[in-house]
């Protein structure tokens, strides 16, 4: 029996051997056939005994195409979130990171010298459309008091009581997703359309005598800044990718709150760019209409920032969809 045993494993293992021998000589005899008859690839194709994309046929399979984060589309302004452990670090705009799926943590950075300012947002719904709440904490304490001993006036009129002001800010958020085509392994346009409702309101721990800020984008949020009221405002976004490397977008926001002419306008757009896949360079301008007190009725600022991001997208059941194929 033992003998019969062994006689069948020896078997085996010489079959095993001839298989393996048999797979290894298929590539070189079509690797040969191939050289006999100069084949000569075209710009772009793939090699056809390389392992292709089932999605895209120009494009190999590797980790990097699976990896890319397929997320940047989505505007921070937007409903949804990051990927879990992936964000971004942004000049101007908001740095964002994804605590977990649909929970993403958020900071202006450069702005926390002057305003220390943090928000989390909570993605609710991924489905057709997108809904979610954000909600903020920050403080302009700091910057009013650097602005009062360096004498503006427009900012801070000499105040004597700065107190600690503590400011919140809560949103709901709206996205709708929009594709011209549904096909995988392809850069196809796209379109987001967004919209908000929020409130931003401040409170001051101590006696203060700040007073209206008199500045196209500080007057109407004065309130919240200064620890005077609150300021209400309803917002709409579009986001179109023109190319895979270009994406515009545009918004509108209408302010209304305790502060002169009690409503105000303003619009931002930007163009940005992907120069690498992890860096993108933005530039805009943001306009302001308002009636505010001793200032011209328009105001306009430049907008530029860069951006790197980092991170690696998630399955398809977390990603860009939210939703599993079958």
């Amino acid at each position: 029996m033992l003998k019969l045993l062994k006689s069948i494993l020896l078997i085996i293992f010489c079959l095993s051997l001839a298989h393996a021998s048999a797979q290894e000589e298929k590539p070189r005899k079509r690797k040969k056939a191939s050289s006999d008859k100069e084949v000569q690839k075209e710009p772009g194709s793939i090699d056809e005994n390389e392992e292709v994309n089932a999605f895209n046929p120009l494009q190999k399979m590797g980790a990097k195409q699976i990896d890319r984060r397929d997320d940047l589309l989505w505007h921070s302004g937007a409903a949804n979130t990051v990927y879990d452990g992936a964000g971004n670090i942004s000049l101007m705009k908001a740095s964002r990171y994804g605590l977990k799926p649909g929970l993403e943590l958020s900071s202006y950075l450069l702005l926390n010298y002057w305003m220390p300012n943090i928000s989390l947002k909570k993605r609710w719904r991924n489905e057709t459309w997108y809904v979610a709440s954000k909600h903020g904490l920050y403080s302009a304490t700091p910057g009013l008091r650097w602005f009062n001993k360096r004498d503006y006036p427009s900012i801070v009129d000499n105040a004597n009581h700065i107190p600690i002001i503590l400011s919140m800010n809560n949103e709901l958020v709206v996205s709708r997703l929009i594709m011209n085509d549904g096909s995988c392994g392809r850069a196809k346009p796209y379109i987001i359309f967004t919209g908000g409702i929020g409130l931003d309101f401040g409170v001051p721990l101590g006696d203060s005598d700040l007073t209206e800020m008199q500045k196209h984008f500080l007057t109407n949020r004065s309130p919240a800044l200064t620890g005077s009221g609150y300021t209400a405002y309803l917002r709409a976004r579009v986001d179109w990718q023109m190319t895979p490397m270009f994406q515009l977008g545009a918004d509108l926001h209408y302010f209304r709150g305790n502060f002169s002419g009690n409503g105000a306008i303003e619009h931002r757009a930007e163009l940005q760019a992907l120069v690498l896949p992890k860096l993108s360079i933005s530039l805009g301008y943001a306009l302001s209409l308002a009636n505010y007190t001793g200032t011209n009725s328009v105001g306009i600022l430049p907008l530029v920032d860069v951006s790197y991001y980092f991170g690696k997208r998630q399955g398809r059941q977390k990603g860009l969809f939210g939703n599993k194929m079958f």
